[in-house]
């Protein structure tokens, strides 16, 4: 028998296979179950050190160990799940993207992949694909809160609300003592305009998860919308006798005092959390609108420019600013500019000036621009009203 023929026979036959006059065959010897759970339980050793290191940060020594995870279980679902999350953090889709389709293949039927595969072309802006997605993952396994929540969330992006509404009508029938489901349900009415509804749908999850703050939060701010001050001012309250600590929850509750009028009382507010936190640059800007309220200036400038050194994205304060110049302005030039004096139209014409100034640097922020724009066209006109009747007087 030629050595072709045998090398053919050997490839073909299955076990140990012995030819007379061929090459020798190297045996294949199957593991038993014993050393595959061995391998398994090495494999579930490894990933549990990966998560130690992932939850630390420690993404290169998470890798290794997720990696190693899967030379000793290549069918193991979880590692790859939690690769693709290092490479999505680390801004490697693709990388990303392969993991997360691996896991799919391993186990169609489980829905952790499809999320994370869903998050991941959102975060990439691909919406179309991450509605697809999440949806194929709900045809395969629908007891994942997240992929309705996923759906419904690309849904109110879209501007779609009524069918986010109807997705998460079937998330909370199925999923009545989910937390995530119950408070994305209630910032949505919130997102959506309805406040109301966003009040009643958040006072029964704050009872039953009373130490939640994210949740106090939420209902404190829909109690603002419906003009409930006091009922938000007691939410941050608890807050903050869950979490002393909690600046954002004393900064809101100045900002509803602001809301009420009573803006000494907001300027102690903003102080004592300057006093426990000086380098808050929202302190100071809420503190600086306060004051302004209160026709001080002087100080309020002094607060907004403090907020500015401190977080220069602070933008809003530029249009506080600029406020601040327009009604000094306003003030000085008088409701009848050919009854005011030269010398107070001219010096209303320099703080007007100033003001554009300060609304222009606000500009880039899309949030403002609109506002910003209009006070300048106000402001531009005025100046020209001004430069006419000064022309007229020389």
């Amino acid at each position: 028998m030629s050595r072709i023929i045998c090398a053919f026979l050997v490839s073909i036959v299955a076990g140990i296979v012995v030819l007379n006059g061929c090459a020798p065959v190297q045996t294949v010897t199957r593991m038993t179950d014993e050393q595959l759970q061995a391998r398994r339980d090495s494999a579930q050793m490894s990933y549990s050190i990966g998560v130690g290191y992932y939850q630390q940060g420690d993404y290169e020594s998470a890798l290794k160990n997720f990696e190693r995870a899967l030379s000793y279980d290549s069918t193991y679902y979880d590692p790859y799940i939690a690769i693709g999350n290092i490479y999505r953090k680390q801004r490697e889709a693709s990388k990303a993207e392969e993991n997360f389709r691996k896991a799919i293949v391993i186990d169609p039927r489980r829905a952790k992949a499809y999320e994370a595969l869903g998050d991941l072309y959102l975060e990439m802006g691909r919406d179309d694909d991450a509605l697809a997605i999440y949806q194929e993952g709900l045809a395969n396994d629908s007891t994942l809160a997240d992929l309705y929540n996923g759906i419904a969330d690309i849904y109110v992006r879209k501007g779609m609300m009524s069918r986010a509404d109807s997705i998460y009508q079937v998330a909370l029938k199925r999923f009545p003592d989910d937390l995530a489901v119950q408070r994305l349900w209630g910032e949505f009415l919130y997102k959506v305009g309805r406040y109301s509804e966003a009040v009643e749908a958040l006072k029964p999850l704050v009872a039953r998860f009373s130490q939640v703050t994210v949740l106090r939060s939420k209902l404190a701010d829909a109690m603002v919308e419906i003009k409930d001050f006091n009922g938000a001012l007691a939410q941050l309250d608890t807050i903050l006798i869950i979490d002393p600590g909690n600046h954002q929850a004393r900064l809101r509750q100045g900002y509803i005092m602001m809301r009420q009028g009573r803006y000494r009382e907001a300027v102690r507010k903003f102080d004592e959390v300057i006093a426990r936190d000086s380098t808050l640059g929202l302190a100071y800007l809420y503190k600086g609108e306060a004051l302004a309220e209160q026709g001080n200036y002087a100080a309020s400038d002094a607060n907004l420019k403090r907020a500015l050194n401190l977080d220069p994205a602070l933008l809003q304060a530029y249009i506080d600013l600029g406020d601040n110049r327009r009604k000094q302005a306003d003030v000085k030039r008088g409701k009848n500019i050919t009854q005011t004096s030269t010398a107070n139209l001219e010096s209303a014409r320099v703080l007007y000036e100033e003001a554009k100034v300060y609304y222009q640097r606000a500009i880039s922020d899309s949030a403002l621009a609109t506002y910003a724009r209009a006070q300048i066209e106000y402001v531009n006109k005025t100046i020209s009203a001004i430069d006419r009747e000064l022309f007229v007087r020389r």
